[in-house]
C-alpha cells in the first residue's frame, strides 16, 4: 500500500491481498495504523497528531484528529494537552482485538443494497445471497477477532549470536 497518497479525499481504503481486495473506510485504516505507531513508540512517548499525520503519509490533520477523537472515546488512547503532550496508547496493544476495533469504527457498513436499513433485494423476495455474505463477514470478523494490534506490529529482528574466536 502506498503510504505517501492523501487519503483524505478518499471514502475507501482498498488493500489488495492477491486478486482479492478488501474495502475498509479510509478512517479506519488510519485509526489501526494510528494503534500501530503508538504501539511501536519507545516507552510509549505521545505523538501530536502532527506527527502522526505525517507519518501515515501527509494525511489530513483535521481528518486525523477526529480518527483521534474516535479512539479517545472508545478507551484505547489517551490525550494529553499542553507542550509536550500528544496522543499515547490506554489500552495494551495485546488488548485491542481488530475484529472488534473494526465493527466500532465501521458500524453496519453494508455489504451490498439489502444490508441497508429497509434494503431488500432487487432480484426477488427469497434471495439467499444475504444470507452468503452475512455468513462471510462474520468469518471475516470471526478472524479478525484472533489478532490483536500487537500482532500488527513488524517483528524485531533476532540478535545475533557473538561469534567467539
Amino acid at each position: 500500500m502506498n503510504t505517501t497518497s492523501n487519503y483524505a479525499s478518499m471514502w475507501y481504503c482498498q488493500c489488495q491481498f492477491e486478486e482479492h481486495r478488501l474495502r475498509l473506510l479510509a478512517s479506519t485504516d488510519f485509526a489501526l495504523r494510528t494503534l500501530m505507531l503508538l504501539a511501536n513508540q519507545p516507552q510509549g512517548g505521545p505523538l501530536n497528531v502532527e506527527t502522526l499525520a505525517t507519518m501515515l503519509g501527509n494525511v489530513s490533520r483535521n481528518h486525523l484528529h477526529k480518527v483521534v477523537q474516535t479512539l479517545a472515546g472508545l478507551g484505547l488512547v489517551r490525550t494529553i494537552r499542553g507542550n509536550g503532550g500528544g496522543v499515547v496508547l490506554a489500552a495494551p496493544p495485546g488488548s485491542i482485538k481488530v475484529g472488534k476495533l473494526i465493527r466500532d469504527l465501521e458500524g453496519e457498513q453494508p455489504v451490498v443494497e439489502c444490508f441497508r436499513d429497509g434494503g431488500t433485494c432487487v432480484l426477488s423476495a427469497d434471495c439467499r445471497l444475504r444470507c452468503y455474505l452475512k455468513d462471510a463477514r462474520n468469518a471475516f470478523f470471526r478472524d479478525l477477532d484472533q489478532h490483536t494490534i500487537a500482532d500488527c506490529l513488524p517483528r524485531k529482528p533476532a540478535r545475533r549470536a557473538k561469534e567467539t574466536a
